[in-house]
């Protein structure tokens, strides 16, 4: 067994056996046997401020409930339809995705996808968002893959489509090549010319999305330009419909 898959197999393993234990909230440390509690929850997660339809940016208050997208939307046209979030990305919740990501935690990975899955139904059921036919997870390159060891947004992904009933596929989309992170502090055109051609559609991949409602799984939004590349690729062979289901939004 490679070694990426047999440490991904070890992490796996450990994040059910710590599952299945009395534990610590990952925010406050409070012992209980969920791994964030009721009162963190309610805390961090309850408010449900206005966004932008398409992005998920939070709508100023001043708007009115006529208003449905950001200014930054209604300016550039995005290749994705909507875009359905748990929270921003701000402390102390950033350092949850940070122990995902960088740490291995794979065990939040399921909270994450709960929290999404209720976000999804609830969006759903107040503005009859239309649910995907399909899910897939934003691709690493094979190096970064290779480096870490897991894709942190099929480890969200995975459980998200047990929840939901809905396909989960990771064979869609390859990512050919490393990008430079979003967050570097790129322009606008630097951040599109980072992600030209990162993405590519996967061997006879097309048939398989022609004319479906594609949810596009992530842990962190940022300028939403690596979503934007992504669902520009999946239009161009069929997707009528795309949808991003993100953990956090970076404000």
């Amino acid at each position: 067994m490679p070694f990426p898959r047999l440490r991904l197999w070890s992490q796996q393993q450990l994040a059910r056996i710590l599952n299945s234990m009395p534990s610590c909230c990952a925010l406050c440390g409070q012992n209980g046997k969920r791994v964030i509690c009721d009162s963190c929850s309610k805390r961090y997660f309850a408010d449900r401020p206005r966004r932008c339809a398409q992005c998920a940016n939070p709508l100023p208050q001043s708007g009115g409930a006529s208003l449905l997208q950001c200014g930054n939307c209604l300016k550039q046209a995005r290749a994705f339809d909507a875009t359905v979030v748990v929270c921003d990305y701000a402390a102390p919740v950033d350092q949850l995705i940070l122990a995902l990501k960088f740490r291995g935690q794979l065990a939040l990975a399921p909270v994450f996808a709960q929290m999404l899955r209720d976000a999804m139904l609830l969006q759903a059921t107040a503005a009859r968002l239309e649910l995907p036919e399909i899910l897939m997870a934003v691709p690493l390159s094979a190096q970064r893959l290779q480096q870490r060891g897991f894709n942190q947004a099929h480890e969200i992904a995975k459980p998200l489509a047990r929840l939901t009933g809905i396909l989960v596929r990771h064979d869609l989309l390859q990512r050919q090549r490393d990008t430079l992170p979003q967050s570097m502090g790129l322009d606008l055109e630097q951040r599109r010319r980072n992600l030209r051609q990162a993405f590519v559609m996967a061997p006879a991949a097309s048939a398989k999305i022609d004319g479906c409602h594609i949810g596009v799984v992530d842990d962190v939004m940022t300028t939403g330009e690596t979503l934007h590349a992504l669902a520009k690729t999946l239009r161009r062979h069929g997707a009528r419909r795309i949808t991003n289901f993100v953990f956090a939004r970076t404000p």
